[in-house]
């Protein structure tokens, strides 16, 4: 999400015309999902995805069309359907399900301020909301509003509001900053996660040195939670060095609304977090809220084998 609105921010103030595809709303088994986009710039090379194959190519053929051509651009929405029936048109796909495009033409002069509100707010973290109408496209701060869908897509007087929550709803917070966890923090970066570290040692490199993660902060792993913001969406995995350390960090998030709880390690050390946390007051029920030992169990061995079973668990449980 970062990298699109820093280069669509980047490309409006070279004053460059920029053709902006967004998925408003999509069916099952869609390629396409609602929120994803597409940006096709007068100079340079596309941007992101609203679902690949012969229909992407389309789109971005239609973007040369209209960037070549220099006139106005009304706003335009487009049911496309990915089989042979369906009342839109068809995308030349045949994967089932139909998605709706919107398509936007930004220009400097118009939409710079706007899509540089949402640069800064996104860059920042901060929740806000991006909505685009026929007349034109607008952004600002706003309450997280974590009731409300990620993306409304919605008919009214001025003829349809597209609506985004700008906040990532995908986040990872990891307890331990060793090996294990610089390549979950790689993978789920990779994933479009915000990904956040916490360790209590000074001086681990593969701590230090993540470029991967939005947070690297030395802290102790009880006190972990107070630096996590929106819980709520949050998924927590455990991979410290040491069970005493597993322990503080479970006993800091199973107080909070965390959807997703993993811990790593073998059936030994397993058990004896769980004893150890039913000796400080936890309940069974909170305990079934962990998951370990963590990831889909694929025989993974290599600190990239274990990510992979770990990101696989989280968006197998994600998208459930």
């Amino acid at each position: 999400m970062r990298a699109f609105w820093t280069t669509l921010a980047s490309l409006l103030r070279e004053e460059q015309r920029v053709f902006v595809a967004f998925v408003a709303a999509h069916g099952d088994h869609s390629p396409g999902t609602a929120g994803a986009k597409l940006l096709v710039p007068e100079r340079g090379e596309p941007l992101g995805s609203v679902g690949g194959g012969i229909m992407e190519h389309n789109v971005v053929q239609r973007a040369r069309t209209v960037l070549a051509d220099g006139a106005a651009f009304t706003p335009e929405v487009e049911v496309l359907e990915h089989h042979t029936r369906g009342t839109g048109t068809a995308s030349g796909l045949v994967c089932a399900g139909s998605q709706t495009n919107l398509y936007y033409l930004c220009t400097p002069e118009r939409d710079r301020a706007a899509v540089e509100q949402v640069e800064a707010l996104v860059a920042a973290d901060r929740p806000g909301w991006l909505t685009i109408r026929p007349a034109g496209m607008a952004a600002e701060a706003g309450a997280p509003a974590l009731d409300r869908p990620a993306v409304v897509f919605a008919p009214e007087a001025e003829g349809w509001r597209y609506e985004e929550h700008l906040l990532n709803r995908k986040r990872l917070a990891i307890l331990g900053g060793g090996h294990c966890s610089l390549a979950l923090s790689r993978l789920m970066h990779w994933l479009g996660y915000e990904v956040l570290v916490f360790d209590v040692r000074p001086a681990i490199r593969s701590f230090e040195n993540n470029p991967y993660a939005r947070t690297v902060r030395l802290t102790d792993y009880r006190e972990a939670p107070a630096h996590i913001p929106f819980p709520a969406l949050t998924g927590v995995v455990a991979m410290t060095n040491s069970f005493e350390a597993d322990v503080r960090g479970l006993a800091g998030v199973l107080p909070l609304p965390f959807p997703y709880i993993g811990l790593m390690g073998s059936d030994a050390k397993i058990g004896r977090v769980l004893t150890v946390l039913r000796k400080e007051g936890f309940s069974r029920e909170d305990l079934a809220r962990i998951t370990a030992p963590v990831g889909l169990p694929i025989e993974s061995d290599t600190p990239e084998e274990i990510a992979v079973s770990v990101a696989a668990q989280l968006i197998q449980r994600k998208n459930a």
